[in-house]
């Protein structure tokens, strides 16, 4: 609801600025191993290995569609990887950095049901009580991970080495 332009409309404005629903994300930090890769190719720089560049759909969600799938076909077989790089991150300069590794991703839900009785008592037993007891501990929890994020020039913005907590949706 606060789009200027249709989300999926990809529309380019009069100085060339892209609106579109995903149009930024990591794309620069693909066009920057792309262009890595062009410029290695001109130089003439050869590697005992061939380069593959793989550009897969909902990384966020843990690749179920993309990545996930691709890895149990023959074609990524065929490709005998000896490693991978994450996306990274983009940098302001020409520093970079590699993650070669990623965090698992933990869904879960917690049922916390309460005494039912008329609202003009004050039950024991209560499911709010219960709720704010684990979101308590949830918090204090990324409480110290916020805590141990490092400053400086370099440093991604609330992005951590270690555990991240993120409570995204109740019902």
């Amino acid at each position: 609801d606060k789009w200027i332009y249709p989300p999926f409309s990809a529309h380019m404005d009069e100085k060339g600025d892209i609106y579109a629903r995903g149009a930024q994300d990591m794309k620069c930090v693909g066009i920057q191993y792309l262009e890595a890769i062009r410029r290695l190719k001109a130089s003439g720089k050869t590697f005992k290995r061939t380069i593959h560049v793989s550009f897969v759909p909902d990384e966020e969600i843990g690749g179920v569609l993309g990545m996930e799938n691709f890895v149990k076909t023959d074609d990524f077989k065929a490709l005998n990887i000896g490693f991978g790089l994450d996306e990274g991150s983009p940098s302001p300069d020409e520093s970079f950095f590699i993650f070669n590794g990623e965090k698992s991703i933990w869904h879960f839900w917690i049922r916390c049901p309460g005494q039912p009785g008329h609202g003009s008592l004050l039950l024991p037993n209560n499911a709010g009580e219960k709720i704010r007891f684990i979101i308590d501990r949830f918090m204090d929890m990324r409480r110290e991970e916020v805590d141990k994020l490092p400053t400086g020039k370099h440093q991604i913005p609330g992005a951590c080495d270690g555990l991240s907590v993120n409570m995204t949706q109740f019902r």
